[in-house]
């Protein structure tokens, strides 16, 4: 065996990131060049793409960086322990944990925007929701956990962790997560919600882990987008804001924290 320079332990954090961007907005700007063109030529306009043809070209990037990602994927032979799998309390945890977490950091995002802090928070949440809810569905929930996790948990902090330790990984590859979001609100709530997948994929070696909460989060703020959902008044906001993180601190200290897998 040889030892790996610096320069190559970077180069190997850093390509499934750069290989991310590339695909995606290769595919995002391609479509939107190839679009545009059309809509143009049938005197349409650049919203008018937005509306009908973003979603599709979205859902085709995050495939392609699907597969190509499982490829960097599988060819570091990782080995993943398969016991949670077999354990419901495990799953269900998982699950709980990654909708109260979220919701409670969705909640205190939205609580500064409030002040003004965050004012592109809105548009970009729009932006999201904008497509039919099938297309939302596919992008939101079931594709961009299983791509970003791919990458950001499964390839760089993985491979970050095997050079240092649990902190630096989880903060170089939440600080990234939070870049590729390019928006300051969602940038902060990647990064501070990036480091608990991080941790849940520790306690659990198994990349399923912290797809399923990715999931669980992404499932309620389409629900709650969706519905329309509001709180009474501020106090019941921030109320509710506290409880949800005080479930959060009970699964991961009681089931999370102590789970222990092959």
């Amino acid at each position: 065996m040889y030892a790996e320079s610096t320069g190559r332990k970077i180069w190997n954090v850093i390509y499934p990131v750069l290989a991310l961007f590339v695909l995606y907005f290769a595919v995002v700007y391609g479509g939107i060049f190839l679009f545009t063109s059309a809509s143009c030529a049938a005197n349409g306009t650049l919203d008018d793409y937005m509306g009908k043809y973003f979603s599709i070209v979205a859902v085709i990037g995050l495939i392609i960086v699907t597969i190509v990602e499982s490829i960097f994927f599988k060819n570091d032979y990782v080995v993943q322990s398969q016991s949670f799998k077999k354990k419901p309390l495990y799953l269900v945890s998982i699950l709980l944990l990654g909708a109260a977490f979220s919701h409670g950091l969705n909640l205190l995002v939205s609580l500064f925007n409030i002040n003004g802090i965050f004012d592109s928070y809105e548009a970009v949440e729009a932006e999201i929701f904008a497509p039919g809810v099938i297309f939302v569905i596919i992008r939101a929930v079931i594709l961009a956990p299983i791509a970003e996790e791919l990458v950001f948990r499964g390839l760089v902090f993985r491979r970050m962790k095997n050079y240092t330790s649990f902190w630096p990984a989880a903060l170089v590859s939440s600080a990234l997560f939070g870049l590729y979001h390019m928006n300051l609100a969602q940038g902060i709530y990647a990064f501070i919600f990036g480091i608990v997948l991080c941790e849940v994929y520790r306690r659990f070696n198994h990349l399923l882990a912290p797809m399923l909460l990715h999931f669980a989060a992404n499932v309620l703020s389409v629900i709650l987008t969706y519905t329309n959902a509001e709180y009474a008044s501020q106090t019941m906001y921030i109320i509710f804001m506290v409880l949800t993180f005080a479930v959060s601190f009970a699964i991961y200290w009681f089931v999370i924290r102590k789970a222990k897998t092959e």
